[in-house]
């Protein structure tokens, strides 16, 4: 595993799980499990927490149905999906933890106890979670080996065993970069275990008031007293006698130094303390005197900040009530209303969506202020490539982080009163320009000549914005990148735009475009290739015989090929998850961006010296669907939802255009952005910037460019810290420490930059209030790019 892709540990065990249950969903069905044995019940501790974020973990033991766990008969009736009140998340892989069970016990089949029975051939059809030798995974295990865990040096004598199943709990929030410099100054030992564990009265505090029962009861013998004594004599406060909800109203009021010090401390890692978050909401006074808009007062009541969440989302359903001019100030309006609750502890918690969404949706707004133009095509292609299609990531963005029904309402609604006109008016632009100015044909490669030592990675439906992701994700990972827009082959659909972007697009002819909008492999090369039969028609298998016959490797998923010859290779999940998703297709973005540069990343690990980056078309995505125009079926010859073969000698009253692969054939596109079939959300195949300029990459393997980022502004308000980074930020984090280059030194975890450059980091240690310290940008790799010396607080 590579641990720099993680946070912490829990994170790494986490992403260790699901590599675990990852499979082809091309070619191979999911497994039917991921069995976690653990016979010396060494990893139990983190069962709860395991439960809470893992909605598809089961445990092997007593029934309990709340708790998902129950005896192998029962579990396997779970799976089957015939337990009421027990549902498995689609999708998900369950994951079946199996506490005092070994490996070698389920193998042994016919040895297996008669209680584990039912669960023994589950390791036929699902996966074990064990190390690469077949060992079950214990702590020691999974922190040591390289392949599936963190690849740690630990001390091997008995204390320090010991003491990391001791510390198991708190070890699992223990930043990964820190324990692999202590990995490398060889101080992974029960002296470092052991200070995981030892008296921290402000994590002791909120732990109990989060998990009041559990907490205590995993506690040593004499930790309860130790906090107690030590909270009458800093908090003013007795847990024994007044209880958690009486501390939960002093940490929300942070009348004392010490209670604002334990409010930062939780500020700064909330997800380590979950149940603070019921318990704040409860113990919030009738009556505080604050308002919505002393926003630093109000942030410990989760319902302050549900009630600005609500105000904003009545804020953005009014909106198409408004003019659209008038619509995009109040957006703006909004996000400078807003912005402080980013800050607040609800944001890392996922519980202000739309104080993130509002971010995006006023960047939206100001995109849109002014129309996409240019006298010419080529200018109006020019004017969305040097930053139109900002815009469109704007959408994307606003839409990526919303779970609910009811804030993706709101989101919407304001995404189509101010981003419809705004794609509506540069489409039929870029329609009526065509007209004079129309797309280079065939007579324009578009794919210049591959060489040997290079690998065409065809991506389906790249569009522009999407990949300018892609290229902020692979920028900080690989050497030169070389960037070019190109045009896609019209109608912007795959039959039609694929084989044009390819090796073999000289191969290729057309007569008729059918139903699919197929072309036709040229007959002459047809037989040299091995294609035979009457129908030439370029179906998939056709298109690699020509590849093949052309020289080129045809890679499969995870084929790495002759890295000395040439190859093609593909990635299509992008446009398959828009067609079935519509705007759920923003959410899923980082995952599949993802997925493709790691994809780029193994291609030049195995040796090729370039890989070529192409697509067939982009896409127009619209909440609440594309409007339909209305296109008589008698007609066409074949109609989808934003092209139509016209059949000869008919007249439709709709733009049109020569199909890409033969002159004879006429291709009509309903106006604007309106599409010939109702409801759809995502769709392509039309005219418009967004379908049919595409991006093109050629990476190359190599070091990759110095990170050129530096400070703009700092500012203090209080403990918290805010900056401006202006230059190339993208993947860089924020950082205080007494020491620049010293990661261990530092006053707060590291935090990332946002899109808009800005990140704030916060000083959780209230006396270095005063202080001097080193304000760090760090760039992908971790290292430090600019530096200012800075006092605590201003």
């Amino acid at each position: 595993m590579n641990a720099t892709s993680v946070t912490t540990v829990f994170d790494a065990i986490l992403g260790s799980l699901q590599k675990a249950a990852d499979y082809n969903r091309d070619d191979t069905v999911p497994p039917a499990a991921v069995l976690w044995p653990d016979e010396k019940r060494e990893w139990e501790k983190l069962v709860p927490r395991l439960r809470s974020v893992l909605p598809q973990f089961l445990i092997f033991g007593p029934y309990d149905a709340v708790h998902r766990s129950g005896p192998a008969i029962w579990l396997r009736c779970v799976l089957a999906g015939q337990i009421d009140g027990v549902k498995l998340p689609t999708g998900t892989v369950p994951i079946i933890y199996l506490p005092g069970v070994s490996r070698a016990t389920l193998r042994a089949t016919e040895e297996c106890p008669p209680e584990l029975k039912p669960l023994a051939e589950l390791q036929f059809r699902g996966v074990i979670w064990s190390q690469a030798n077949a060992k079950d995974f214990t702590i020691a295990a999974f922190l040591q080996t390289e392949k599936g865990g963190l690849g740690l040096t630990l001390a091997k004598d008995h204390a320090s065993a010991t003491s990391l199943q001791r510390a198991l709990v708190k070890l699992a929030d223990a930043p990964v970069a820190d324990l692999q410099a202590k990995s490398a100054a060889g101080e992974l030992n029960s002296h470092y275990f052991d200070s995981l564990v030892s008296d921290d009265l402000v994590d002791d505090l909120l732990s109990w008031m989060s998990r009041p029962q559990e907490t205590r009861s995993n506690w040593e013998p004499g930790r309860w007293e130790t906090l107690c004594s030590r909270c009458l004599a800093d908090y003013g406060f007795d847990p024994a006698e007044e209880g958690e909800l009486v501390g939960a109203e002093l940490l929300g009021q942070q009348t004392k130094p010490a209670w604002k010090s334990a409010w930062k401390r939780y500020a700064a890692a909330p997800a380590r303390y979950p149940g603070l978050v019921e318990l704040l909401r409860r113990a919030k006074p009738e009556t505080t005197g604050k308002t919505l808009f002393d926003g630093a007062r109000v942030e410990p009541w989760p319902q302050d900040n549900e009630a600005a969440e609500a105000e904003l989302r009545e804020e953005l359903l009014r909106l198409p009530n408004e003019p659209v001019a008038t619509a995009r100030q109040i957006l703006i309006q909004l996000e400078a209303a807003n912005r402080h609750r980013r800050d607040w502890v609800w944001a890392p918690l996922q519980r202000a969506p739309l104080a993130r969404a509002i971010l995006h949706l006023a960047s939206l707004a100001e995109r849109t202020q002014l129309p996409l133009t240019g006298a010419t095509t080529g200018e109006l292609v020019r004017a969305y490539v040097d930053g139109g299609w900002r815009a469109d990531a704007a959408v994307l963005d606003s839409l990526a982080d919303l779970s609910h029904p009811l804030d993706q309402e709101a989101v919407c609604a304001a995404i189509s009163h101010v981003y419809a006109p705004w794609l509506r008016d540069a489409a039929e632009l870029f329609q009526k320009q065509l007209q004079h100015h129309p797309l280079p044909g065939r007579e324009s490669p578009r794919l210049t000549p591959v060489t040997g030592g290079t690998c065409v990675l065809f991506a389906d439906g790249l569009r522009y914005d999407v990949g300018q992701k892609l290229l902020a994700a692979v920028s900080s990972l690989v050497g030169d990148i070389a960037v070019c827009h190109q045009f896609a082959a019209i109608p912007s659909v795959t039959p039609t735009a694929k084989p044009a972007v390819s090796p073999v697009a000289t191969s290729i002819a057309g007569a008729t475009a059918g139903e699919e909008f197929r072309p036709t492999v040229d007959r002459a090369v047809a037989s040299d290739a091995g294609i035979a039969g009457a129908s030439q028609e370029l179906t998939i298998d056709r298109f690699r015989k020509l590849l093949e016959h052309d020289g080129f490797q045809v890679l499969g998923p995870n084929d790495a090929g002759d890295p000395n010859g040439r190859a093609w290779a593909e990635f299509g999940n992008l446009d398959a998850t828009g067609h079935q998703e519509g705007i759920g297709l923003a959410r899923r973005l980082p995952e599949l961006v993802v997925a493709l540069t790691r994809r780029i990343e193994s291609l030049l690990a195995a040796g090729w010296r370039e890989v070529r980056v192409v697509t067939d078309h982009g896409w127009l995505l619209l909440p609440g669907g594309l409007q339909k125009a209305d296109l008589p079926k008698f007609l066409t010859q074949t109609r989808w939802g934003r092209c139509a073969v016209v059949k000869p000698n008919a007249t439709v009253d709709f733009p049109t255009f020569n199909w890409f692969w033969s002159d004879h054939v006429t291709v009509a596109c309903p106006p604007g952005i309106s599409s010939f079939i109702a409801g759809r959300e995502y769709n392509h195949g039309g005219l418009s910037v967004q379908e049919c300029v595409v991006p093109q990459f050629s990476i190359r393997a190599g070091k990759p460019t110095p990170v050129v980022a530096k400070f703009e502004t700092v500012k203090w308000s209080g403990l918290r810290c805010r900056v401006k980074v202006t230059g190339a930020f993208q993947g860089c984090r924020v950082d205080l420490r007494d020491k620049a280059a010293d990661a261990t030194t530092s006053l707060a975890a590291a935090r990332p930059v946002g899109d808009d450059g800005t990140a704030a980091i916060v000083v959780t240690t209230e006396s270095r209030e005063g202080s001097a310290t080193t304000l760090v940008l760090l760039d992908p790799t971790g290292s430090v790019v600019d530096k200012r010396l800075v006092t605590v607080g201003g």
